[in-house]
């Protein structure tokens, strides 16, 4: 891996200030910050990319993605603190495809296989979870639990 720098380095805002360029490209891991199955693509960690686009027209630091709010620090801010020069090895970017996951859910396909269900075994599964759903929501709404604050 090449150059990095850091928010826990004291100076690196700095120095990564001076290193940039118009038209360079920087590079944050991300880690999504939700859990379970919703997790993006289920990758537990990616990688996106900030070019600089230019200059703050009044503040004068560089601005990334055509955005005056995207500056040097509040990419700091995101990921773990960490900035490279290079995209990381071994991690898939923000729009990779997922895994396969051909072998999980309710209706297994396995790798080289055809899906044997029909549009209406989906249609029944959508309905009972929809079914599953109100109950729980009538449940709360008995129970007082999940109230909201307004």
């Amino acid at each position: 891996m090449g150059k990095s720098w850091t928010s826990r380095r004291r100076g690196d805002e700095k120095d990564l200030n001076r290193w940039l360029r118009k038209g360079m490209t920087v590079y944050i891991v991300r880690t999504p910050t939700y859990a379970g199955r919703s997790a993006l693509w289920n990758h537990p960690r990616y990688w996106t990319a900030h070019t600089v686009t230019g200059q703050h027209p009044l503040l004068g630091g560089w601005i990334f993605d055509k955005s005056a709010t995207t500056t040097v620090a509040s990419l700091f801010s995101l990921g773990d603190g960490t900035i490279y020069d290079a995209p990381p090895a071994g991690i898939p970017h923000v729009s990779d495809p997922g895994p396969d996951c051909r072998d999980e859910g309710l209706y297994p396909i396995g790798r080289g296989q055809e899906f044997k269900g029909t549009v209406r075994d989906g249609i029944d599964e959508m309905g009972r979870l929809g079914r599953q759903a109100e109950g729980r929501a009538k449940a709360d709404k008995k129970s007082g639990a999940r109230k909201g604050w307004w």
